[in-house]
């Protein structure tokens, strides 16, 4: 069976997938095609269904969940790791001026909007591709804007300012971990079959654990920023113990954005492909 892939070229997911993407573990007769895109381009793919198998953000999962199903291992979630609202002037966010954001369906969205209606901030919300935001604060494009990934390693040393950590905020409202990304799977292909994907998934992480130097090259061909240093800190970041197995801490943080999302929405059990 030949299963198309959707991940990011950002080393947490590099690094999770090395392993079942170069047959580093035994994946029977699954093949796969493997695509690289943004975090909102990989989004509006599922909603799309052009993938059997991707890594949308938890913020997306409402918009897809009749057609795809949620995944417990492969995803990025963990503490400390979540979006900053930077500046390129001050501390301070300018109401007048647009913030950044990259993609109307990513988490870094709803946090952000966590914090504006909790803070009562007014901000003018202004989308983007995700490299592009951090680019345009260093050159002067934009003053502010929402940034992710590797830029949480060097955006002091670049010179720019922090408004505020978005998910430090996330977590000492909530107390929960901060759900960024997951992987979901089709449902149509059957819950045997996810069943068998989360356990190649899962066998893909435990490997890059055991055997970091082996995912090293295929991780900086496709990084963003290519320092080793940084690239290290981001794989430890954000690849925790909820990318083996999300647990019931992580199902909770899951439900508590979904409620964000949809007021009075029902049991998050239902979002997963398969009942654990």
């Amino acid at each position: 069976m030949k299963l198309k892939i959707g991940i990011s070229p950002c080393p947490n997911d590099t690094f999770i997938f090395h392993a079942l993407l170069h047959r580093l573990i035994e994946a029977g007769s699954f093949e796969f095609e493997v695509i690289y895109a943004d975090v909102e381009s990989l989004n509006k793919g599922a909603q799309s269904g052009d993938f059997d198998i991707i890594k949308i953000s938890y913020a997306n999962l409402w918009n897809v969940q009749d057609a795809y199903g949620l995944l417990y291992s492969g995803g990025a979630m963990g503490y400390g790791c979540g979006p900053l609202l930077l500046s390129a002037k001050s501390n301070n966010l300018d109401p007048d001026i647009p913030v950044g954001v990259p993609g109307e369906h990513t988490t870094a969205n709803v946090l952000l909007r966590f914090w504006a209606e909790r803070e009562r901030v007014a901000f003018i919300a202004e989308y983007a591709f995700f490299d592009e935001l951090y680019r345009g604060l260093l050159k002067g494009n934009r003053i502010q804007s929402v940034v992710i990934h590797e830029n949480r390693f060097t955006f002091e040393k670049d010179g720019l300012y922090l408004i505020c950590d978005l998910g430090e905020y996330w977590e000492n409202k909530t107390e929960a971990p901060i759900p960024l990304g997951g992987v979901v799977i089709r449902r149509d292909l059957g819950q045997n079959v996810a069943k068998q994907i989360d356990g190649l998934i899962r066998q893909s992480v435990e490997f890059a654990w055991q055997n970091p130097e082996e995912s090293e090259n295929f991780i900086q061909e496709h990084a963003q920023e290519t320092e080793k240093s940084i690239v290290a800190s981001h794989i430890k970041t954000y690849v925790t113990n909820f990318s083996a197995n999300l647990g019931c801490k992580g199902e909770a943080a899951i439900g508590r954005l979904q409620q964000l999302i949809a007021p009075g929405y029902g049991d998050v059990k239902s979002l997963f492909a398969y009942v654990a």
